[in-house]
């Protein structure tokens, strides 16, 4: 049995640990997932000491980082014998696999991004709106400025380093504004057909979201909330206008597929599939929230 842990805030309530059941059968080996919790407001020596007893694990084949993926980066860069150049590029590490050299890191939250953005809203060029600019943000930019060069890119966080940071890691202009939520203004000002997207982690591992309840979305907007499971105000919100302002409304739930498939196949040292997230999500749709 291999074993992969999982890095994160409430990894207890992660539907990995049913699915990964579901999935053995698809990747061809037995796993099993090990949840460990880091709050939020952790100190850099948490990771520096999560990194050394990975490193130390010889039951572990590796890791998968949901939250920390930019604080593990910056406070264990060292630490690390390789990291990939989508990882040095990110400035975050969502995977990490234990060698006989050393741990070495690695970046697939462009890839797992990449594919299901590409998917909901295929526009060859728009409006983006991302509020926050954590690591699944900064994914997001540099995929979409390495594949569309008509975006307009507009990112909102609390942290003046990480609009900087994404915009460093994008490689493009991007249009940063720094401050305190709720960021109802930059939704509402958007052009119809935009793609609007909770980033920030609001309404899964804090209360709370990004907009507040008077925000109207614009019409025909795709609006993406990244997460699929815990109280996800923001995604309420926007299913509660999808009639009227015809909008396209998704979960995180085809990111929580890739995501897993793409950092899987890293770990475990498998060969990369596009299409494996699709087969993940068929076999575990009954786990899917709102699905009875």
């Amino acid at each position: 049995m291999t074993t992969v842990v999982f890095l994160g805030v409430t990894t207890g309530s992660s539907l990995i640990h049913q699915a990964i059941s579901a999935w053995q059968s698809i990747l061809a080996m037995q796993c099993s997932i090990r949840g460990i919790d880091i709050s939020l407001d952790a100190d850099d020596d948490l990771y520096i000491r999560f990194l050394d007893g990975l490193a130390k694990d010889e039951s572990a084949a590796g890791a998968v980082i949901t939250t920390h993926k930019v604080r593990l980066f910056c406070a264990g860069r060292s630490l690390f014998a390789g990291l990939d150049p989508l990882a040095l590029a990110c400035g975050e590490v969502n995977a990490i696999r234990r060698t006989t050299a050393g741990l070495c890191g690695f970046a697939r939250d462009p890839v797992s991004v990449g594919r299901v953005v590409d998917r909901i809203w295929p526009e060859s060029g728009g409006e983006v709106v991302c509020l926050g600019a954590g690591g699944t943000a900064r994914a997001l930019a540099k995929h979409l400025f390495a594949t569309r060069r008509t975006v307009r890119f507009v990112c909102a966080d609390p942290v003046r380093a990480s609009v900087e940071q994404l915009a460093q890691v994008a490689g493009h202009p991007v249009m940063g504004y720094v401050g305190n939520r709720p960021w109802d203004d930059l939704v509402e000002q958007a052009p119809p057909g935009s793609l609007i997207i909770n980033a920030t982690g609001l309404g899964k591992d804090r209360p709370g979201s990004p907009i507040t309840g008077r925000t109207r979305f614009p019409p025909r907007a795709v609006v993406w909330e990244l997460n699929y499971r815990g109280e996800l105000e923001f995604l309420d919100h926007a299913r509660a206008q999808a009639e009227n302002y015809e909008l396209q409304v998704h979960d995180g739930w085809q990111l929580f597929c890739h995501g897993w498939a793409a950092a899987l196949t890293t770990v475990l040292d498998l060969a990369d599939d596009d299409r494996l997230g699709d087969r993940f999500g068929v076999a575990t749709q009954s786990l899917r929230p709102g699905i009875a």
